[in-house]
């Protein structure tokens, strides 16, 4: 599993330049809004991890070789984003809608943070079980 999670320079980049305009944008965002610092702190935080990281685990896991353009930054991060949006936002309609229209659940009842950090979570689990699942049926294959 250790291979699964290893970095290389066009990662790193990646992961600077996200959390160096996160850290502008919230900068910025405190500086002219009387919202405290710490509140959106914990707003991009969990846009991060809502709309990139589940995407970045699919990508980095499964497509991790994948090259479209000449830069592999750009790739990374707009594979990741629409690997998120595929997966986890989905999966958010689905799930606010079912319970909205089939349970009839008043939609202010509904907490979205928690909702979407919860598939958040479930999609990279679930991403890292089937990685493994596969790398098990590989190695019992043999060569």
């Amino acid at each position: 599993m250790n291979k699964l999670l290893q970095f290389d320079d066009d990662d790193r980049k990646l992961w600077i330049g996200i959390l160096g305009i996160s850290a502008i944008g919230i900068i910025i965002l405190s500086v002219f809004s009387g919202a405290s610092f710490f509140e959106f702190l914990a707003r991009f935080a969990i846009t991060i991890f809502i709309m990139f990281l589940p995407g970045y685990a699919i990508y980095k896991l499964f497509f991790n070789n994948l090259k479209l353009s000449d830069y592999p930054i750009i790739d990374r991060f707009l594979a990741s984003l629409f690997f998120s949006i595929a997966s986890v936002q989905t999966l958010y309609f689905l799930t606010t809608y079912l319970r909205t229209y089939g349970f009839n659940v008043d939609e202010d009842v509904i907490s979205s943070d928690k909702i979407a950090v919860t598939l958040a979570i479930l999609v990279t689990a679930a991403a890292f079980g089937i990685k493994y699942y596969l790398n098990k049926k590989n190695e019992a294959k043999g060569p």
